[in-house]
């Protein structure tokens, strides 16, 4: 007996990642907000979102250290709902993050 096995069945489209990328860069965090609460409502599953991973490091307008801070944020994220995080929450400081690291916002103290 085989089985086949579907690693990935649900796409998240271009179109999505694109909108939300342009909305943080916009240094406009209600652009970006409406499009978390746009991700939720279609349903998509937060951990196929963290292909926007690959939109943010592969962007030739954006220098390492912002790189980074969204890179770190995207680990921590993807921690805290393995641990049982709310997806919206996640998904939402995840965008705040990256707000704040494309518009040169300082970064805040670690807690």
């Amino acid at each position: 007996m085989s089985v086949k096995v579907t690693t990935c069945f649900c796409v998240i489209p271009n179109e999505v990642f694109q909108a939300i990328f342009s909305a943080c860069r916009s240094d406009n965090f209600d652009l970006a907000n409406k499009d978390v609460n746009n991700v939720i409502a279609e349903g998509y599953p937060l951990s196929y979102f963290f292909q926007l991973y690959d939109i943010v490091v592969d962007a030739d307008n954006i220098c390492d250290e912002q790189k980074a801070r969204v890179c770190k944020k995207f680990a921590e994220a993807d921690k805290c709902l393995v641990d049982g995080a709310d997806e919206y929450l996640q998904l939402l400081k995840q965008q705040a993050v990256q707000c704040a690291a494309l518009s040169n916002m300082p970064q805040d103290m670690a807690f």
